[in-house]
């Protein structure tokens, strides 16, 4: 994802991150401030100063990005970040772009204003914070899904951390507004927590956060790869709690534009996509584009191939089939789309007050130039939708082991039944779907409970049966796969654990927990 996203409006013009995927403690950025500045990817006189953002010469369009590897397969594909005659996407599509490196968010979102940037990078689910009805980017649209992040975001946690249950009370570092909120947000939603639960310790970016953590300031704290590595190793006893390998549906990239430019260049965006797509689906799946990609972009951003080739192996490349699920083109596709994602962000950081009067999605998207790509039907490599983890059958010692979140629903079964009604469908789609899509990768364990009233074995097969109904809707309304599950009858297990006697509603819940797969 894109990182100067991640900053506060401070941190985003001081500090930018490539993500790389753990090398040993080798691969070691402290985030100091000097350390950065001595660093060659920092350098002032780097890549990102050499182009000017008025001229932009013998181009086709000018498109802004940061120092990501996620935008790898676009840079590979025009030659470097200025495109020549010789480069795969002047040969095949007929155009030139001018790539900028633009590390300072605020320049980067004032040149897309202005007009001397066409394309910048944007990530979705901090896009809410921007797009106010009101606000200077009211005529930006969102166009095109480029990856999403795949393990380079993580929760790290000390020793005293086990699940997610146990961060209430602690201290927790992260970003705010940036995506490691987001990841935050949550997680602390799957086990029905919120901010306030934790005590929250707001820092400039994931460097700093890390930086925090490593100096036991805080119990845990939302960091980016590789520091997420680097924490483990300086503190005893800690863990990455949970990432984006696991929430792999959270975080993403993509492209916004004015729509005025947009519809005077239709025909233009619509090969700048192609060719995107074309250059993302040889990166992913052919080994030597892989490799050769890796050190283009390791030249174009001064860096080291190897950093640029672990980097893309934690990153999930868009294809045309991801494109037309993301933006609901594809009517056999339940699983998480943009617009989902963006309406979920948009209440939750309205709700905590970072965004207000927020745009709906049919307001913020633009699918006229990706339904141009689906007409123009020249996509011939693997455009297949990225599949979905295949999960083998769960075993008997899954119904025991340890859980990462535990989230209590309460649902209302009949007396003596199991059967869902409207409201309990309405119920689970509200408090636990979501969480399921963005947590693609994880097991789902949903346990019954009953209170201690009625015979006992009874109880535990008609808590088993109400699982297991809860279940199957998710299978049959949302098409998630069965293995994913593990399904548990407790009974009045839990009643009787507390000293709980007869009937007692607040033991009737439904029990959502994940599972580290």
């Amino acid at each position: 994802m894109n990182f100067l996203n991640r900053l506060t409006g401070a941190g985003r013009t001081m500090v930018i991150l490539l993500v790389v995927a753990v090398v040993g403690a080798l691969l070691y950025f402290s985030g100091a401030t000097e350390k950065l500045a001595s660093s060659k990817l920092f350098e002032n006189d780097g890549p990102s100063s050499s182009v000017s953002t008025s001229d932009k010469g013998d181009y086709d369009a000018t498109l802004a990005v940061n120092t990501y590897c996620g935008f790898e397969p676009i840079v590979w594909a025009n030659g470097g970040l200025k495109g020549s005659n010789d480069s795969y996407l002047y040969k095949k599509y007929g155009i030139k772009l001018n790539i900028l490196i633009m590390d300072d968010f605020e320049a980067a979102r004032a040149g897309l204003k202005d007009g001397s940037i066409d394309i910048e990078y944007c990530t979705l689910d901090a896009l809410p914070t921007e797009m106010s009805s009101s606000g200077t980017m009211s005529d930006m649209k969102y166009f095109m899904l480029l990856n999403f992040s795949n393990g380079a975001d993580a929760l790290v946690a000390d020793g005293s951390i086990n699940n997610i249950g146990d961060l209430k009370g602690k201290k927790v570092a992260y970003a705010e507004g940036t995506a490691s909120h987001t990841l935050l947000l949550n997680t602390l939603e799957t086990n029905g927590m919120t901010m306030n639960d934790i005590i929250p310790v707001k820092v400039g970016s994931g460097i700093e956060a890390a930086q925090a953590f490593k100096s036991k300031a805080v119990a845990a704290a939302c960091v980016w790869a590789p520091d997420d590595a680097d924490c483990v190793a300086a503190v005893k006893n800690s863990k990455v709690l949970t990432s984006t390998a696991v929430a792999n549906s959270l975080v993403s990239d993509g492209l916004i534009a004015k729509k005025e430019w947009l519809e005077n260049n239709k025909e233009l965006a619509a090969k700048i996509v192609e060719g995107i797509l074309w250059a993302n689906s040889e990166i992913k799946y052919n080994k030597d584009a892989f490799n050769d990609g890796a050190g283009v972009f390791a030249k174009a951003f001064e860096t080291d191939k190897e950093f640029a080739l672990a980097s893309a192996s934690k990153i999930n490349y868009a294809t045309l089939d991801d494109e037309k699920n993301w933006f609901g083109m594809n009517s056999d596709y339940s699983g998480m789309t943009g617009e989902r994602i963006y309406t979920k962000m948009s209440r939750t950081y309205t709700d905590i007050g970072l965004a207000k009067s927020v745009m709906p999605w049919m307001k913020i998207v633009y699918p006229d130039i990706l339904e141009m790509v689906i007409s123009n039907n020249k996509l011939s490599n693997n455009q297949g939708a990225t599949a979905a983890k295949k999960f083998t059958a769960p075993t008997e010692n899954m119904k025991t082991e340890a859980a990462l979140s535990t989230k209590k629903v309460t649902i209302n079964f009949p007396t003596a039944g199991y059967t869902l009604d409207n409201t309990a469908q309405t119920i689970i789609d509200r408090e636990f779907v979501d969480i399921a899509m963005q947590f693609g990768n994880a097991r789902i364990r949903v346990e019954g409970n009953t209170d201690d009233t009625g015979n006992y074995d009874s109880n535990v097969k008609l808590s088993q049966a109400r699982a297991q109904s809860v279940v199957n809707y998710l299978i049959n309304e949302y098409k998630m796969n069965k293995n994913r599950f593990i399904v548990v009858g407790n009974g009045p297990k839990h009643a009787r654990a507390n000293g709980v006697t007869g009937a007692d509603e607040a033991y009737r819940t439904t029990e959502f927990q994940l599972l580290n797969d």
